[in-house]
């Protein structure tokens, strides 16, 4: 059975519903008009894979209207977007340290092994 607008609006919403938008930047703007750069800028996007929390209203709306090829919108409350921006790197990313200094010989880390 296709979901009709009445199974649609009876499913139960959630306890808090979604007040910002969570707007990730994953394509360039190169090659766009500058006013698509600028409504980068105005949005505080500068970076790929850059997320920003922005709340709902009329302007948000427009400004990812206006580049909307180039960002994935998800709607948030906004305790979920500031959890979202802040999280740090996963657990075992980046440099993992082998005990060897930088300039030291082979023969060094072989004898203290």
């Amino acid at each position: 059975m296709f979901p009709t607008l009445r199974t649609l609006s009876a499913a139960p919403a959630s306890s808090s519903s979604a007040t910002h938008y969570l707007i990730t930047l994953v394509r360039s703007a190169r090659g766009l008009p500058p006013s698509s750069a600028a409504t980068l800028d105005s949005m505080g996007l500068h970076r790929l894979h850059q997320s920003v929390l922005q709340p709902h209203g009329a302007t948000a709306a427009g400004k990812i209207l206006h580049i909307k090829e180039l960002v994935t919108v998800r709607n948030v409350t906004a305790e979920e977007g500031a959890a979202y921006l802040v999280r740090g790197r996963p657990e075992g990313a980046g440099v993992v340290p082998t005990g060897r200094v930088y300039g030291g010989s082979k023969k060094d880390t072989a004898a203290s092994i």
